[in-house]
Order: structure tokens, then sequence, then C-alpha cells
């Protein structure tokens, strides 16, 4: 399942950059137990992406920004 996140660079003109978040998480491997979800001290600290329309800019993805759009978890 795909799910994408639109966040907005940092640049002097900020643009509105797609993130797919099933490739910048990996996945976890699950020997036995119900659905998988991630858990937010296995989530990145902080990432740090390229912009896609300028070379200035860099879209930077927190921790809190990932509950609110993973299946199965709730904001705190």
């Amino acid at each position: 399942m795909t799910n994408f996140i639109k966040i907005k660079c940092n640049g002097p003109t900020p643009h509105l950059n797609e993130v797919d978040l099933s490739k910048l998480l990996q996945p976890d491997k699950v020997v036995r137990g119900g659905q998988s979800t991630y858990l937010p001290s296995a989530l990145p600290e902080r990432s740090v992406l390229k912009c896609r329309f300028c070379t200035e800019g860099r879209v930077v993805i927190t921790r809190e920004m990932f509950p609110e759009h993973l299946p199965g978890q709730e904001s705190p």
C-alpha cells in the first residue's frame, strides 16, 4: 500500500513535493504476530530529501509527521 504525503521544501520558493512513505520507511520483519504497524521508536528522527523542483531546497520530514499519515496509528 502506497501512502503519499505532500510537504513543501525549505528553499527560497517553497515547492510542494509528494513523498512516498512506503519508499522512505523500511519494513520490519515479523516472525509471529498480527497486523504489522510502525512503532514510533523505529521511525527515523529526521529524514532530509532533495526537492524535486529546485536545487536549493530540501524536504525535511520529522518523526512527528508520521503517525497522522500511517494506517493504524493515532496522533498523540
